[in-house]
């Protein structure tokens, strides 16, 4: 009968292989400590250089703020002037040119003899609802009511001329110069209705061929956009 009696201590045991375990142990731990300080010497690095890139971007800032301020105040005023000049644009598409209106109303009237006691000419403001954007049936059956446009602002204007006309002629010749006041080039597209409101014989008037009388015009809704 064979007996092995191992007579060593385990500290003093030896392994097979170049290296012991316990230097492998101290090598591991010695690499781990070189690697985190490799990183911590790194991330250091990278911090120091990251707050260096930070002062210089803040003071770069500092110097273009003050510019930037600037530019924003300088483009809201360019948004406000440009708000103001559409709504100049659109009111001034909404007005009647009255020089152009008034030369147009001078020539017609020229052949007839007429004489014009009066011209008065007032405008009248209203809001016109503009139609809903077209949206597709297949879009608009999964989507929600659409926001109606904002109303845009409108004018008609009111035109009433009172005078007197002379001569046997006096009622075929007022009418003659209301159907062509509806027809004239630069008036016909302006009007809405033109019509002869009142003719009667002048009242105190000597001669008898004197007739008063009244038109009254309105002119189409002109939309300010």
């Amino acid at each position: 009968m064979n007996v092995h009696v191992n007579m060593l201590y385990e500290v003093e045991r030896r392994y097979q292989g170049l290296v012991s375990r316990k230097f492998t142990f101290r090598a591991l731990l010695g690499t781990l400590a070189a690697v985190l300080l490799l990183l911590g010497s790194l991330a250091l690095y990278s911090f120091f250089g990251e707050r260096q890139n930070w002062h210089a971007l803040k003071t770069q800032w500092q110097q273009v703020e003050p510019h930037y301020k600037r530019y924003l105040l300088q483009q809201q005023g360019q948004g406000r002037v440009k708000n103001v000049a559409g709504e100049l644009d659109g009111w001034n598409r909404g007005r009647l040119s009255m020089n152009a209106f008034l030369l147009d109303i001078q020539r017609v009237a020229a052949p007839y003899p007429i004489q014009f006691s009066r011209l008065n000419i007032t405008s009248e403001g209203s809001l016109v609802q503009p139609p809903a954007p077209k949206v597709a049936p297949a879009a608009a059956a999964n989507a929600p009511p659409a926001k109606p446009p904002p109303p845009i602002p409108a004018r008609r204007w009111q035109v009433l001329i009172t005078g007197r006309v002379f001569g046997p002629q006096g009622y075929g010749d007022v009418v003659a110069f209301v159907t062509k006041l509806q027809n004239a080039p630069g008036l016909a597209e302006e009007w809405e209705s033109v019509r002869l409101q009142n003719l009667a014989r002048a009242t105190g008037s000597d001669r008898r061929d004197e007739q008063n009388f009244t038109i009254e015009g309105v002119t189409k809704l002109r939309k300010c956009e």
